[in-house]
């Protein structure tokens, strides 16, 4: 196919040998013809074409960012001669990486094992390979991109943290939606028995009455529950200050996931992840979150009235404004404790009271953590 300067060389020489023979300009003609030759050496260049295919792992194919993961490629040659070798180009989201490809025997194979950039949270295509045969003009080029595909997911970095900023005792009347995790020793109500349900728990006068098996569904009312809500209004962050909100909002899930703790975690942009999904879902779906021109904190909270209440509940979020702060009181009585976590580049104005909560406001999420932390211990 031709490249950018192969158009233009197309282009001219059509042009020139055009204007040359119109106006019977012999040198005009000449450049034309000259340009069109060129061209033409460029196809007969590139008429062998390298033929070899291209597969590529990838390990691991979740990483935290900033840690090791590698690219293993094969490349085997298809061809009935020889390749030349040199440079290839793979494909890695938006950007490409150099590949050295060696000489290769017809049929031959290499593992080229090339280590991926783990500097930037987020969901990376890996490949296709580029591998292109060039004239000595660069105006033709051919070769064909492989068909294979992989997936790196960079998950954002979790800090150490605790789950919750107060202690995890509840009300031992429990929760009356039966939303409480099940398994403890407060009982809650009947229901009909499943397979693997402990006979003990069996309520045989029930189950005469209705023939059918009951057992006695108990909970576990001192089950703490938190809610944190991440800002992804593209308004309210910088660019650096949305990554530390990130990677706060993937360290309390991780710290409850860890601890086996209830959570719900929301975006304003309508994400909604929780402790019923795999641990590797919750950080692949942070891990492709972004900022967004959708969404208010005020749509959010509004949707979070029929909320159960529960320990925790944290808003994550840049700059403010005291109105959307405001929205915090329609939740006074209702968690044990709120807290805001702003993210503001120099700014470290930990542990000011608001709306009978805690604003943390700190220039990075290890400030963040640590003035968490701090307060949790209290």
């Amino acid at each position: 196919m031709l490249t950018t300067s192969g158009r233009t060389f197309l282009l001219i020489g059509a042009l020139a040998l055009f204007v040359g023979i119109a106006l019977g300009y012999h040198t005009l003609t000449a450049l034309g013809i000259a340009f069109l030759i060129a061209v033409l050496i460029g196809r007969l260049w590139i008429v062998r074409r390298p033929r070899v295919s291209a597969s590529r792992v990838v390990v691991p194919e979740r990483v935290r960012s900033g840690r090791v993961a590698r690219s293993n490629l094969t490349i085997t040659n298809q061809g009935r001669r020889r390749t030349s070798g040199g440079v290839a180009l793979e494909r890695f989201g938006d950007t490409r990486l150099p590949i050295d490809l060696p000489s290769l025997e017809p049929g031959e194979s290499v593992v080229i094992t090339t280590e991926l950039p783990t500097d930037r949270r987020g969901v990376f295509r890996v490949g296709p390979l580029d591998v292109t045969r060039a004239d000595p003009f660069g105006l033709m080029r051919s070769g064909e991109p492989d068909d294979g595909l992989a997936t790196l997911f960079v998950h954002p970095v979790v800090h150490e943290m605790e789950p919750f900023p107060s202690g995890i005792a509840r009300d031992l009347e429990g929760p009356d939606s039966g939303e409480a995790l099940e398994g403890g020793v407060t009982f809650h109500s009947l229901r009909e028995y499943v397979r693997g349900d402990d006979l003990r728990l069996i309520h045989w006068r029930s189950s005469a009455r209705s023939n059918k098996l009951m057992v006695r569904h108990n909970i576990d009312t001192h089950q703490p529950r938190s809610l944190v809500v991440l800002d992804t209004r593209a308004t309210a962050h910088t660019a650096d200050g949305f990554e530390d909100a990130v990677r706060a909002s993937a360290s309390l899930a991780a710290a409850s996931v860890s601890r086996g703790f209830d959570f719900r975690l929301i975006t304003t942009d309508g994400l909604e992840l929780n402790n019923m999904m795999p641990a590797a879902t919750i950080m692949d779906r942070l891990s492709e979150v972004g900022l967004s021109l959708v969404g208010s904190i005020d749509s959010v909270f509004d949707e979070l009235m029929a909320d159960l209440g529960g320990v925790s509940l944290t808003l994550l979020t840049g700059v403010t404004s005291a109105e959307e702060m405001a929205f915090l009181n329609r939740f006074r009585g209702r968690f044990d404790v709120i807290t805001v976590g702003q993210f503001v580049a120099g700014r470290n104005e930990w542990e000011r009271g608001i709306a009978d909560g805690i604003l943390l406001t700190a220039s990075s999420s290890e400030e963040f953590a640590r003035a968490w932390n701090r307060t949790s211990q209290r």
